[in-house]
Order: structure tokens, then C-alpha cells, then sequence
């Protein structure tokens, strides 16, 4: 990655955050504005008790101590030449032994890179796009849950695009395949799997800046619809990677989804094998 890029990246996140100062198909929403014009998220508030597997530690700024991780070079080459294709990209979303291996997009319109390949042609498979509101940058800069869309055509895990993910519905293969990497041109960074489940669209499972009660809550629904039980805790202080995708096993609704969940590795954690 070029040092102009990576700079201009850096002011525009200084920029944004002095700013803050003074679903067609697999994708789950369009923005809806509220009576004043911003944008209004998905989850309410909630208060109902924590189940004993999530550690209900107070909310806070990690920034001081989430020292980012600059990407190898070879990860640089590749989110720099699919920015110089197209400015929207954020960064590089790859799932070992899947052929998931590809830019991420991001833009205000959730509709637009449904159908759209990275030159912003049309394209029935669309892009890995993320979110409008989730933020990017390095780990403090990210949303609280970057929520990610693909398409998948059939549940066939052989197939393109996220249909790649049905793969996690393998134990074999969920047990040796614990992380997800998702990485900017800012940060390096690896995320640890903890749910994956099928869902509705009416479980408030999309909003980038979930917190307090209403984070916990997410996650235990999640660990509790998960097909598999992972030995991954998860607490107020982490940050999450969603990655939500069309599932057909009730049939042709447009109301189901396919989801895995995964939390980003905490500074000092080892990375296992």
C-alpha cells in the first residue's frame, strides 16, 4: 500500500471523528431516515439478565492498548490495487479454505454493490459489501459490529460467493477453521468465530454501534441459536464481525438468513492453531 493512501485514510478518520465532535437480496437493509434525517438503528433498549458465559465487564475505551497491526505487504498489494480499481474499498475479507478471498466494499446505498462487481458493473453476484453505517480504519476505528453482505445463491457450500460460509455447518471444518480475517490498509486483524446460526430478518441483529445490554443480549442470542457450541468467550469490550448471507432451507423467503459471528482477537491473545 502506498503511504499516500494510507495517509489520506488517516486524515479523513481524523476528520471524521472532529465531525462527531462539534436489504434487497442477502442484503439485510436500506437506510432509513428518521424525523430529523439521520439515520435510526435496529435495536432497542433491552435489560434482561446475562447468562454465565459472557462476562458482563463495564463498557470502555480500549484505544489506548489496541496497538493496529500493519498488514504484510503481499495484503497491502492487494487492497491497494482493488482501491486503485475503485475508491470504495475498505478492505480484505479472506475465510481459509474457502475461496472467499476478496476486497469489501462500502458505500452510503446498501443496494448498490448487490448487483455491481468492482468496476460498478452490473454483476449478478454483486460484491462483499458492508454495512452504510459501519466505520473503518484501524481496530479503534472500526464499528462495534461490522456487518458484512454476499450473496448466496443456494446452500450448496461449494458455491460461489457467501454460500461458501455453509461451510461452517461442518463440524470438521468449523473446528479447523476458527478465524475469519478481515483487514484494512490501517490494521491487521483476526477475528474468532462464536456463533453460526440461520435466523429471520426480524432479529435485530444489524446495527454497527449495538452496546451495553443490548450488545450482551446479541450475543447470547447468538451463542444460543448457534449449531455449534464454541468455547469462545465474549464480552462488553470486544468488537464483532457479522457476516449475513440468504439461506433456502425454509424454502424461497426472502426473510432468512444465514449468519456467523465472530469477535476480534484481543491484544495479547495468541492465535491458535
Amino acid at each position: 500500500m502506498k503511504h499516500s493512501y494510507v495517509l489520506t485514510r488517516t486524515i479523513a478518520l481524523l476528520l471524521a471523528l472532529v465531525m462527531l465532535l462539534s436489504f434487497a437480496a442477502c442484503g439485510d437493509r436500506t437506510p432509513q431516515p428518521s424525523d430529523d434525517g439521520s439515520s435510526s438503528s435496529d435495536v432497542s433498549d433491552s435489560s434482561s439478565g446475562l447468562p454465565a458465559f459472557i462476562n458482563p465487564l463495564p463498557e470502555v475505551d480500549l484505544g489506548a492498548i489496541n496497538e493496529p497491526e500493519l498488514p504484510t505487504p503481499d495484503l497491502l498489494e492487494k487492497i491497494n490495487t482493488a482501491y486503485n480499481q475503485n475508491n470504495d474499498v475498505v478492505g480484505w475479507l479472506n475465510i481459509p479454505n474457502t475461496t472467499i478471498d476478496n476486497e469489501v466494499l462500502h458505500t452510503t446505498d446498501n443496494d448498490y454493490y448487490l448487483r455491481r462487481d468492482i468496476t460498478k458493473a452490473y454483476n449478478w453476484y454483486g460484491c462483499y459489501y458492508a454495512d452504510y453505517e459501519c466505520t473503518f480504519g484501524d481496530r479503534n476505528a472500526m464499528a462495534k459490529d461490522t456487518i458484512i453482505y454476499g450473496h448466496s445463491m443456494d446452500d450448496n457450500p461449494e458455491g460461489l460467493k457467501f454460500s461458501q460460509l455453509k461451510k461452517f455447518l461442518d463440524v470438521d471444518f468449523a473446528k479447523n477453521n476458527p478465524y475469519i480475517y478481515l483487514s484494512t490498509p490501517e490494521d491487521n486483524m483476526a477475528w474468532k468465530v462464536f456463533a453460526v446460526f440461520y435466523t429471520d430478518t426480524n432479529l435485530s441483529y444489524i446495527n454497527p454501534h449495538v452496546k451495553g445490554a443490548d450488545f450482551l443480549n446479541l450475543v447470547n442470542e447468538a451463542k444460543e441459536r448457534s449449531q455449534f457450541n464454541y468455547d469462545v468467550d465474549v464480552n462488553a469490550t470486544d468488537k464483532l464481525l457479522t457476516l449475513s448471507t440468504c439461506t433456502y432451507v425454509y424454502g424461497s423467503r426472502e426473510d432468512q438468513r444465514f449468519v456467523i459471528m465472530a469477535r476480534l482477537v484481543r491484544p495479547g491473545e495468541k492465535i491458535e492453531a
